[in-house]
């Protein structure tokens, strides 16, 4: 069962409104109706916008039932995200192929031994019995069995079509081959997970000398199987820019094995840096679809952009590597640029929550007043709320950037001298009017001044409240 867009946004408003320990609750009885073959819910879509708002959250999500399709996958985890961006790339994978993936592995008649082993294992599971020779059975006959399927694909155009088209596309297709080449390395895959728990905060000595023996073992069975045990190591950091330390630990060492594996080893920063641009050119569309624009996301991926910079840049900065701090720097440019437009974006939201109308009179230069007779919706409220956190924080955002440091704080100023004078405007809006008019002209300034409060300073916005309390009483 699957959602179309417009069910899809209303629902993640309604996950994004549960409490934590609610949705966490939910994550599992999801999970748990999936598992037992529920048929009524949309689970992959459920199970999807769950997962990425409690880790938004910092939420540590519930323990998983033990089944066939999970433990295949597990050795894999360290490649997946949560939804495909752009074009494919190396060692990534999103979350939305599994689905088809699995699929396809328990229906294709050339992999009916891997279902026929996935179905012993989840009885095992069941039934509480030891399986780890089951688990290597299902690995060993879905590596044979994609192998035969891809094989066949690769010389019949028809039969490529017919798998894509089972799949749901063409990237999908590429997802299920690079899980193809994966499978021949999921014993150092697994040794991997053996040695850096998921979510580690920092690699030490023994870390990188128990990585550096993994990764020589799977270049000795292959290059490429190599290349993935480097990039997983990137996923199964908290701080993924901190796999920079184990690149420089393997390319000066003088070991033979690995001098003569310097390409391979080369795909951890070359992935690292790829990660870096889709940021930035990610932000610079986000900059450019102005009806789309989200100040809150923008404030966190502009926060994450600049940890992740900041972050590769003190690597390369550590090893004296002036060619790395240089692609950090171009990086830079582009998420500055993409940065200042997110501050115009956010000024304009601010004028969505503030209307204006006309003064009465025949002259054409009579100033603008607050029009408190059509207050903003709450959807414009809240935009506006999140637009004056970005603006505040506007300054310290572009001295990491390496973006015009004046134009940022220029931008600032201008929101905040804005919304003060909005808001005294209002004052005098209260004074002049009467019953529901003046309570009109007071809800508006109670949003206004909500809307301000990261921009305004706590004396400045006392003494407007106290302005407006005495003018809520003139006659």
């Amino acid at each position: 069962m699957a959602l179309n867009e417009r069910k899809r946004e209303q629902l993640a408003a309604f996950l994004g409104g549960l409490p934590t320990a609610t949705a966490v609750k939910l994550f599992a009885a999801i999970e748990a109706d999936r598992a037992a073959g529920g048929e009524k819910l949309p689970h992959d879509d459920l199970l999807r916008d769950l997962r990425k708002r409690l880790l938004e959250r910092g939420a540590v999500l519930p323990s998983r039932r033990a089944d066939a399709r999970r433990l295949f996958f597990t050795p894999f985890e360290d490649f997946f995200v949560g939804e495909r961006r752009g074009r494919k790339r190396a060692g990534v994978i999103p979350r939305t192929s599994l689905g088809a993936i699995w699929r396809l592995m328990m229906r294709e008649a050339a992999l009916s031994e891997a279902a026929f082993a996935a179905a012993g294992l989840d009885e095992a599971i069941k039934e509480g019995r030891d399986t780890e020779a089951l688990e290597k059975t299902l690995f060993i006959a879905a590596e044979a069995g994609l192998g035969r399927v891809l094989d066949t694909a690769n010389v019949e155009p028809g039969a490529r079509t017919q798998i894509s088209e089972m799949l749901g596309g063409d990237d999908v297709f590429a997802d299920l081959q690079e899980l193809r080449r994966m499978l021949g390395g999921v014993e150092h895959l697994k040794q991997l997970q053996g040695a850096l728990p998921a979510g580690a905060g920092a690699m030490s000595e023994d870390d990188l000398y128990a990585l550096r023996t993994i990764f020589i073992a799977a270049c000795e069975q292959s290059t490429k199987l190599g290349a993935y045990v480097l990039l997983a190591v990137k996923g199964r950091l908290e701080k993924t820019w901190r796999a920079m330390r184990l690149y420089y630990h393997l390319s000066q060492s003088a070991d033979e094995r690995l001098v003569a594996a310097g390409d391979t080893i080369a795909a951890l920063p070359e992935a690292l840096f790829e990660d870096l641009e889709a940021l930035a050119r990610a932000l610079e569309r986000d900059g450019a679809a102005s009806e789309k624009f989200d100040a809150q996301a923008g404030r966190l991926r502009i926060g994450w952009f600049a940890d992740f910079a900041d972050g590769l840049a003190d690597e390369a900065r550590k090893s004296g590597d002036n060619v790395f701090l240089n692609r950090v720097d171009a990086c830079r440019d582009v998420a500055a640029e993409a940065f200042e437009r997110f501050c115009e974006l956010a000024l304009a939201a601010l004028r969505n929550a503030t209307p204006l109308r006309k003064s009465s009179g025949s002259s054409y230069l009579m100033a603008q007043r607050p029009d408190y007779s059509a207050p903003p919706s709450p959807r414009a409220i809240d935009q506006a709320k999140e637009a004056a956190l970005l603006i505040a924080s506007a300054k310290a955002y572009a001295n990491r950037l390496g973006a015009a440091a004046d134009i940022a704080a220029g931008i600032a100023s201008e929101a905040r001298d804005k919304m003060a004078s909005f808001a005294n405007d209002l004052v005098a809006e209260i004074r002049a009017a009467e019953g529901e008019e003046r309570a009109a002209a007071e809800r508006m300034l109670d949003h206004t001044l909500e809307i301000a409060e990261p921009l305004l300073d706590r004396e400045n916005a006392g003494l407007i409240r106290d302005r407006a309390k005495a003018a809520s009483v003139a006659v």
